[in-house]
């Protein structure tokens, strides 16, 4: 059977370049960063930890990503000794997430985890920004050629309390508003114009702008999800390994694996770059780029959910658990239903579905079923999820016309 997500992919993008060896090791290290938010979470998922769990994903996000891009420019001349020493900051600001979160959620006053995480993140982040050759100017995401972001990190290393977090959040903040305000061509006229300015008539300096590779920034993408989806099984086996084992654990567990092999149906089978319901070629790079963080980040939020109800069994949830999980699921289905419709891959018959069953009856549980145990949520989440892959396989994909 032919892939019906490549069916619009130019001609010129279908000889594709892989992942390396260096590159596919890289997205391990930043894929254990995510996985080691479970520590953040699993104290309760309260709106604190909620916030600083997707403060510190994000830092992970936009670190994997400046290196990504690198990679995907640069080709055969990406050097692996970058790639290795990005790999040696993102393993510093892992192994500090554990404290990060003892220190900020158990106030226990320690504040050595928050400064060592808060030094390799602008370390790793500057290293990576000056990855690029002189004069070249990246078109699709140039925030990761920027440092203004670090700047309220840099400040936060001397402020203690609430105002480091504060800081943080500033930084990252200021980092997403450059992502959705700044065009590369926009920076490139104007260092070009500058240049032209200072030295009229004389030699002007080289500056040009530069694109991703469409296949290979498509496949790692993809890969990042994979290797998520593949940790959250592993997180769910962690919890299995130490719990009572019955019949309803193996239910349970059962229930969570069919969960998350769905996903990886509706975002690599049916869906294109990790992303449900995308189609090839339909939505900028960085439209991508932004869609993927929220993909990845609900994932990783779904494999906390699952371990959380493999450890409670038949017991209730408790409300923020019950929310957690399956307001991680509707937000799965919503962005499902934003990629459809972005990538004209969803009529008015597949949005209103996915907005009923994928959206609509995970809040309706997590409001109305205040008794049931975890057990009975992760099997109806799972039911939800089938669902979907089986009208996937039975409806014709929707051709769009595409430029």
């Amino acid at each position: 059977m032919s892939d019906p997500n490549i069916a619009d992919e130019p001609e010129e993008t279908r000889t594709e370049r892989h992942a390396s060896w260096a590159e596919l090791f890289f997205d391990l290290v930043v894929v254990a960063g995510v996985a080691a938010l479970a520590h953040v979470l699993g104290s309760g998922p309260d709106l604190a930890a909620l916030g600083l769990y997707a403060l510190l994903f994000l830092t992970f996000w936009l670190t994997w990503t400046t290196f990504m891009l690198y990679g995907n420019v640069a080709a055969g001349k990406t050097r692996i000794t970058r790639l290795l020493i990005g790999m040696f900051g993102l393993g510093v600001m892992v192994a500090s997430v554990p404290g990060v979160a003892h220190s900020v959620l158990g106030h226990d006053g320690d504040v050595r985890p928050l400064t060592v995480f808060a030094i390799a993140y602008i370390a790793t982040r500057i290293y990576g920004s000056k990855s690029w050759s002189k004069g070249e100017v990246l078109l699709d995401f140039p925030v990761v050629q920027a440092s203004a972001g670090l700047l309220p990190w840099i400040v936060s290393i001397w402020v203690e309390g609430q105002g480091r977090l504060l800081l943080w959040a500033v930084g990252i903040g200021l980092d997403l508003l450059l992502i959705l305000a700044v065009s590369g061509d926009r920076i490139l006229k104007r260092i070009q114009s500058r240049f032209t300015d200072l030295r009229p008539g004389s030699d002007v300096p080289v500056v040009h702008g530069v694109s991703v590779d469409p296949a290979h920034f498509s496949e790692r993408l993809g890969l990042f999800v994979i290797i998520v989806l593949g940790e959250s099984v592993v997180q769910v086996i962690g919890a299995a390994a130490d719990a009572h084992y019955d019949v309803g654990l193996l239910a349970t567990g059962m229930a969570s694996f069919v969960l998350l092999a769905g996903m990886f149906g509706l975002s690599v089978v049916f869906g294109y770059a990790g992303l449900p319901h995308l189609r090839a070629g339909r939505i900028p790079a960085r439209a991508a780029l932004g869609l993927h963080c929220l993909v990845t980040g609900v994932v990783a939020t779904v494999a906390v959910s699952l371990s959380s109800a493999v450890k409670h069994g038949s017991d209730p949830l408790s409300d923020q658990g019950r929310w957690l999980l399956c307001g991680a699921i509707a937000a799965y289905f919503a962005l499902g239903v934003v990629t459809g419709v972005a990538s004209h891959s969803s009529d008015l018959q597949r949005t209103t579905s996915r907005i009923i069953t994928g959206i609509a009856v995970p809040l309706l549980l997590a409001l109305l079923a205040t008794d049931a145990g975890g057990r009975t949520l992760v099997v109806c989440m799972a039911l939800v999820v089938l669902a979907h892959l089986w009208f996937e396989r039975r409806l014709a994909p929707v051709r769009a016309r595409v430029a």
